[in-house]
């Protein structure tokens, strides 16, 4: 399986004069011509992505599309489409601006039987960032990948690149016509090929620590060199092997407890708890979970917050928790029921919480809406509405273990989208998403696999992909719903406890790295799909990359990953295992096992 994806930064302009190796890069023999280096270096929306339909059984001639937007100024060099056997006769391709005028059309040629297609136009068309265009090919004998509902929770973001997906839309007959209609907010698989005018990053609005500046409270999340990492809704003060269990999640690495058991009806000392063990405190009360069928009775915001911190002293105090998953909250998890709460009620008991007390973020936990796009009764078509009432984005979907989730869409790779889809979503906030540990379960929970909860190795590498798609600080679920049930359960779990202490100090090891700007680079992979990110830190340049799964790879499994640098950087390439590769033209390769990591210094 072959899995492209590209990004367009300077790699010239990364490295700067500082060599994090001893090694002095190699001047490459034929130099780029002037401007060269700052070009872009093609990308698409979908890169390898395989339809679940991939001939959807409509045999009428139609044209299918793809509305799209980029971050970035470019140029769009070519039109591509995903084939199903059945989908036989002359394709003919076309973009289009979003008032329907053709800017390019082509014929494709040399097509394969099924699979990616891919025709360029005799001239790329410029196109500006932020403004809609769409991509459309015709379809003579029907049969077109199809997706419904896709595009339930608006813009679909793949891997971090410039592109993101807004919409799909076709046009019945016989010729090639401008897709104006939509049905079922269905994705149809059309794709572009898109080089970036200058190679900058396509982050908007990148987070860094400096965030953290405004509150007083925060200067434990201002260090470049640390990245948060919670867990979620605990009493530290709970005995545990001759201490408490504030003392044993900090000897694993957590440095922040999100939510405290049933503050602040009753503290229990748990601010004082936390405070001696060294974790931050982010306490926001009762989680604000609606009764099925009784609207949503949350006070939470109503509560004098404030009043709370004043009497326990400021300590670890260090934000608020304002409801969870309010973009799909329903006991069952499937996005059904009790709906959305109204994006205008989050933003007033936002609003009310900063009146209480300015002086700390409020976090909120966001669930499948933010994260995957999933509707429910109530939600905004535009889940931006949301996460603008936080300080903290916070997102929670578990791609591994998820009972509510069919098997083709779990998965590591889950944690990729999330990161990257919720970044966009919250520009210049911190995104911290929740991972799952090998514990975590329920009772009828299996894995596509068959697994019934995730591997080491699995939450090693959802970590990473999250970090790598632009997460800046992680989460950790200890809850497990098997029985017996335990909200500490990923402490009394050996094989948790080993997962979770690996993956803090991997966060914490490269931490600033996770928290530069994040850029991916150009990676095509024979195996399963290896996602991966540029980062400069500390004069030095790195690669982070790791191997995921897909449907067809559920379990993971090898690869060979063919890495594209921007700037054709030719040189050496120091691996995290004492190895040293060699760039030639910004290009090299490497081997991955399942779920493994990978670092490169350059």
């Amino acid at each position: 399986m072959r899995h492209r994806t590209i990004a367009a930064l300077s790699l010239a302009l990364l490295l700067g004069t500082t060599s994090c190796t001893s090694v002095a890069p190699r001047p490459h023999p034929n130099p780029p011509p002037p401007g060269a280096a700052s070009a872009g270096a093609p990308t698409t929306i979908f890169g390898s992505a395989v339809p679940a339909t991939a001939a959807f059984a409509d045999p009428a001639a139609t044209t299918v599309g793809v509305r799209f937007t980029s971050t970035l100024a470019g140029t769009v060099s070519g039109v591509r489409f995903f084939k199903g056997a059945a989908n036989t006769g002359t394709h003919v391709g076309a973009l289009w601006d979003a008032q329907g005028r053709q800017l390019a059309k082509v014929t494709f040629p040399h097509e394969t039987a099924t699979g990616w297609q891919q025709a360029d136009f005799d001239q790329p068309v410029p196109i500006q960032p932020g403004v809609t265009y769409v991509a459309s090919y015709l379809a003579p004998a029907g049969h077109y990948a199809a997706a419904p509902y896709a595009f339930d929770g608006g813009p679909v973001v793949y891997e971090s690149g410039p592109l993101t997906a807004v919409g799909g839309s076709f046009a019945s007959g016989s010729a090639l016509a401008f897709p104006a209609q939509s049905h079922e907010n269905t994705d149809y698989y059309v794709d572009v090929v898109f080089s970036a005018t200058k190679a900058e990053t396509h982050v908007p609005a990148a987070f860094t620590p400096d965030y953290w500046a405004k509150w007083p409270g925060t200067a434990a999340w201002r260090d470049a060199d640390r990245v948060p990492v919670g867990v979620w809704m605990q009493d530290p003060t709970t005995p545990f092997q001759g201490s408490d269990e504030a003392h044993a999640f900090r000897a694993l690495g957590i440095d922040t407890l999100v939510g405290l058991w049933g503050w602040p009806t009753d503290d229990h000392g748990q601010v004082k708890s936390a405070a001696a063990a060294g974790l931050s405190v982010i306490a926001g009360g009762q989680a604000c979970d609606p009764v099925p069928g009784s609207g949503w009775p949350c006070a939470t915001a109503d509560l004098p917050l404030a009043a709370q911190a004043a009497r326990l002293g400021t300590g670890s105090l260090t934000g608020y928790q304002l409801t969870d998953e309010p973009d799909m909250n329903v006991p069952d998890g499937t996005a059904k029921g009790a709906g959305c709460l109204p994006p205008e009620k989050l933003r007033a008991y936002s609003d009310s919480l900063h009146r209480q007390d300015g002086t700390r973020p409020v976090l909120v936990n966001f669930g499948r809406g933010v994260a995957g796009g999933a509707i429910s009764p109530g939600c905004p078509t535009e889940f931006s509405q949301y996460t603008a009432s936080a300080d903290i984005v916070s997102v929670d979907f578990y791609g591994v273990s998820d009972p509510s989730s069919p098997a083709t869409t779990k998965g590591v790779r889950t944690y990729a989208r999330t990161a990257a889809r919720t970044r966009l979503l919250s520009p210049g906030k911190p995104v911290w998403v929740f991972l799952e540990t090998p514990v975590q379960m329920l009772a009828d929970s299996a894995t596509a696999s068959g697994a019934k909860a995730a591997s080491p190795a699995q939450v090693r590498a959802a970590a990473w992909a999250a970090l790598v798609n632009g997460a800046t600080g992680l989460s950790w679920f200890c809850h497990s719903f098997a029985a017996p049930a335990a909200d500490d359960a990923c402490l009394r779990d050996g094989t948790s406890t080993a997962t979770i202490k690996q993956v803090d100090a991997d966060a914490q090891q490269y931490a600033a790295y996770w928290n530069a700007p994040p850029v991916v680079v150009g990676v095509s992979t024979d195996g399963a799909p290896v996602t991966a990110t540029l980062r400069r830190a500390h004069g030095h340049t790195t690669v982070l990359a790791v191997a995921t799964d897909s449907p067809s790879l559920p379990a993971g499994g090898p690869a060979t990953a063919s890495f594209t640098l921007p700037g054709r950087y030719t040189g050496p390439v120091h691996t995290e295992d004492g190895r040293e590769l060699q760039a030639v033209d910004g290009h090299f390769t490497d081997r991955f096992t399942a779920y493994q990591p990978h670092t490169y210094s350059l």
